[in-house]
């Protein structure tokens, strides 16, 4: 009867593998806990900054390698379990060296999808209008490609800031 169980839980055991081998690359970023989520791909936002003592933001997680850009923006899934979404900042990557750069606060809007995921948007990231305005509006140069937004994630008394950049057609 032992050797019976065993068998049948060997047996579960290695179907459950197999399914993890060929499950698509949407249920591998569905387990991200940050995901940006643009008309045609899904992006895990990784990298996290932090602001120091000092007034500029720093890298503390992750590196400049490893923030996305993207050509649009739908919406953020969050499931980062005590992190809650409080707003999107942009800003020139002048606010990494100078605590006096411009930058923007823009409000967010969220809807539960599940006990501590969160779908989040952003109606101010939703046309390239209003995007190229809020570049101009932080002194960003043209294009984007010096440019950060920043999905503020707070838990207590820490935030972070995930960024990722917009590339706008020239």
């Amino acid at each position: 009867m032992e050797s019976r169980s065993r068998r049948f839980s060997s047996a579960i055991a290695v179907a459950l593998l197999a399914m993890l081998a060929l499950a698509p690359p949407v249920a591998i970023a569905q387990q991200q806990p940050i995901v940006l989520f643009t008309s045609k791909e899904q992006v895990p936002l990784k990298t996290y900054a932090e602001f120091m003592r000092s007034g500029v933001l720093r890298i503390v997680s992750g590196s400049v390698r490893d923030i996305p850009t993207v050509s649009d923006f739908s919406y953020f899934r969050c499931g980062l379990t005590g992190w809650a979404p409080k707003g999107v900042m942009v800003a020139s990557e002048e606010l990494f060296d100078s605590e006096t750069a411009e930058r923007r606060l823009l409000p967010v809007f969220l809807k539960p999808v599940a006990v501590s995921t969160v779908a989040v948007r952003v109606a101010d990231l939703e046309t390239p209008e209003r995007i190229a305005e809020l570049l101009r509006a932080v002194k960003a140069p043209e294009g984007g490609e010096r440019a950060y937004f920043f999905l503020i994630l707070s838990s207590g008394d820490m935030t972070r800031y995930y960024p990722f950049r917009i590339a706008l057609p020239h």
